[in-house]
């Protein structure tokens, strides 16, 4: 079992309509907010160019993080940027949780259909093990029963199962939470109760199964050190 930090190439997308005097003149740009990573441009004259090749470049990142066959399963509390680094990978391997309310109850924060929720992300799960797909789980997953049994799941079908979690600082996961529409909010007291069990969860994890640990931020919260 392996840990250590993960660094996502996701991007940021820039427009200046400073440099413009006609809004036709606007450009746009984008660049990479891994450390290190040179990737990015400016002075598009279109910001749907601007935007395949920011995506392109998240994706080519994207694809390198997993081994094939990999059921990666994201822990953190709501708002912690889970569903943005999801966005990164190709729509076909994210089970997102929060989509599947969607689609039941018409309603991305629908509570009330969370068990069926949970049966169909299940059947997901299952099926992509089955046929060695690489499974991107996007929900919270920050209680310790539910990680046992979707690890339980990939060990049955001989798959490689990745904990990544997310340490976002509590302040800046209340403040996007803040920010949700009102469907979408979580009440702080569970958003603080997430947060308190990702940061509890981080020594629990090497004896639950995974195959490796992926952290992102683990530095600017918990302190933590990975080899």
């Amino acid at each position: 079992m392996t840990s250590s930090a993960l660094e996502p190439h996701l991007t940021c997308r820039l427009s200046d309509p400073s440099a413009a005097s006609h809004p036709d003149d606007e450009t746009h740009g984008w660049s990479c907010q891994a450390p290190g990573c040179p990737a990015g441009q400016n002075l598009y004259r279109d910001a749907r160019d601007a935007t395949h090749d920011a995506d392109a470049h998240e994706r080519a990142g994207a694809l390198t993080v997993f081994e094939p066959g990999t059921l990666a399963i994201f822990v953190g509390p709501a708002a912690a940027g889970k569903s943005r680094f999801a966005s990164a990978f190709p729509a076909d391997w994210v089970v997102s949780l929060d989509e599947l309310h969607g689609r039941l109850a018409g309603d991305p924060g629908g509570q009330a259909a969370t068990p069926q929720a949970v049966q169909i992300q299940n059947l997901l799960v299952e099926s992509r093990l089955e046929r060695a797909l690489t499974t991107v789980l996007d929900s919270t997953n920050v209680e310790p029963a539910v990680r046992t049994q979707l690890v339980a799941r990939a060990k049955r079908w001989g798959r490689p199962v990745v904990a990544v979690v997310f340490v976002t600082e509590l302040e800046v996961c209340l403040l996007r939470n803040a920010q949700r529409s009102a469907n979408r909010k979580v009440p702080d007291k569970i958003v603080e109760w997430q947060s308190e069990q990702t940061t509890l969860s981080l020594p629990q994890l090497a004896g639950e199964g995974f195959t490796a640990i992926r952290t992102v931020g683990a530095g600017r919260r918990t302190g933590l050190t990975l080899p």
